[in-house]
C-alpha cells in the first residue's frame, strides 16, 4: 500500500523496524513479568525492556500523528530535546491526541472504551510513573551512588513497590496476601497474580494505542501499523 503522507519508501521501512524493536520489547517484557519468581532478581531485565518499549512506541505514535496532520516525521530535536525519555509527557500527549482525534476513528466505541478503562485504572499512573523513573536516570541508581552522587529521586525498587501497593488493592489478591501469613506456600501464587495485575495494566494500555491507530485516529498509515502492533512473532524456542 503506497500512503500520500510525505514519507519517503525508506522511511516507511524504517518506521516498521522501530514499530517492530517496540513491540517485540513490550511483549518479552510482559512476557518476563507474567513469569518472574522475584522482583529482585528480574526488575531490572522487566523495567529496561518495558521502559524502552514504551519510548519507543509513544515516539512512533507521536510521528504518527505528526505525518496524519503535518504530513512530515517529526525532526530529531523535537524527540531529542522536547521529549527526551520523559514517558509521561509523551504518553500524555499520545493520550489528549487520541482523545481530540476521536472523530477520525472508524468505530468510534472501541476506542472510547479502551480510553475509559485505561483512565479508570488505579495501576496505570504508578506503573507509568515507575518505567519513566527507571527510563530517564533510575536505571544508573545504584552507579551514581557508587560514584558518591547519589540521586535525589526514590529508587526504581521505590516505585515499583507503589504499583505492588496499589495492584494488592484488588479484593482477590488482597485476601490472597492475607492467607500467605498462614500458609508461605502460597507466595508463588500470589507474587504471580500480583505481576499479572501489572502486565495486564500495561497491555490494555498498549491495546488502546494500537487500537487508536488500527481505527484510524492516528491517519491512514495508523492503520496498518495499530494491525502489526497485534501480530507478535516468534521469540522464544517452544513458542
Amino acid at each position: 500500500m503506497t500512503f500520500d503522507d510525505g514519507l519517503t519508501t525508506a522511511q516507511g521501512i524504517l518506521l516498521n523496524q522501530e514499530s517492530d524493536s517496540a513491540k517485540h520489547l513490550l511483549a518479552y517484557g510482559l512476557r518476563a513479568l507474567r513469569n518472574a519468581a522475584f522482583h529482585d532478581t528480574t526488575r531490572d531485565p522487566v523495567m529496561t525492556m518495558l521502559s524502552i518499549g514504551s519510548e519507543k512506541l509513544l515516539k512512533v505514535s507521536l510521528g504518527l500523528f505528526n505525518v496524519a496532520t503535518e504530513h512530515a516525521w517529526p525532526s530529531k530535536d523535537v524527540f531529542t530535546k522536547e521529549y527526551r525519555h520523559d514517558l509521561i509527557k509523551m504518553e500524555g500527549l499520545v493520550h489528549n491526541a487520541i482523545r481530540d482525534n476521536m472523530d477520525r476513528a472508524t468505530h468510534r466505541k472501541y476506542v472510547e472504551d479502551l480510553l475509559t478503562a485505561v483512565e479508570n485504572d488505579p495501576v496505570w499512573p504508578p506503573l507509568l510513573a515507575s518505567l519513566n523513573r527507571y527510563g530517564q536516570s533510575g536505571r544508573f541508581y545504584y552507579l551514581d551512588a557508587l560514584a558518591e552522587e547519589p540521586q535525589r529521586a526514590p529508587s526504581p525498587e521505590a516505585f515499583w513497590d507503589e504499583v505492588d501497593n496499589v495492584a494488592v488493592n484488588d479484593p482477590e489478591l488482597k485476601a490472597l496476601f492475607q492467607r500467605t501469613s498462614q500458609d508461605f506456600g502460597l507466595f508463588d501464587e500470589f507474587n504471580r497474580k500480583l505481576n499479572l495485575v501489572a502486565a495486564g495494566s500495561l497491555k490494555q494500555w498498549w491495546e488502546l494505542v494500537a487500537m487508536a491507530g488500527k481505527q484510524g485516529v492516528m491517519g491512514e498509515r495508523g492503520k496498518g501499523w495499530g494491525h502489526a502492533q497485534s501480530a507478535i512473532g516468534r521469540q522464544v524456542i517452544g513458542d
